[in-house]
């Protein structure tokens, strides 16, 4: 990471969860908005949150040491990566601003701060230790 600079990474997404959801919501938002108007000024905002929460979740890693959370258009409280002190690699499903069931859990004292899933969880990792290095896998 170059000093002074934000790491930010987009993340991952499970197409095999979201592509039928989508594909879903298209045929059956298509087949209601033929009936009305109505249905039509419902559809649009409803698929255009749906899409920002797919593909505007992000995680982004501030040169001093803090991580931002955004899914969506829902920005997450900033988590000083000091405070993290174990992570995990899971695949729990439970509700979190994630849109891949690959996901990071980070821990302050046993307890699950949040869970994300980067593009690049490793990565990812290697960029939370330049900030803690006494950060350790659970």
């Amino acid at each position: 990471m170059i000093p002074g600079a934000n790491f930010k990474m987009k993340s991952g997404i499970s197409w095999w969860i979201f592509g039928p959801v989508i594909v879903v919501f298209m045929i059956t938002g298509y087949l209601n908005v033929r009936e009305s108007l109505t249905m039509l000024a419902l559809y649009i905002p409803l698929t255009a949150f749906v899409f920002s929460i797919i593909f505007n979740t992000h995680y982004t890693i501030t040169s001093d040491g803090k991580l931002k959370v955004f899914c969506g258009i829902f920005p997450f409280p900033t988590l000083d990566i000091s405070d993290i002190t174990h992570y995990k690699y899971t695949n729990n499903p439970i509700s979190s601003p994630a849109a891949s069931l690959k996901r990071l859990a980070l821990y302050h004292n046993g307890r699950i701060l949040v869970i994300i899933s980067p593009e690049n969880r490793d990565l990812f990792v290697e960029v939370l230790k330049q900030h803690n290095t006494s950060l350790q896998q659970k």
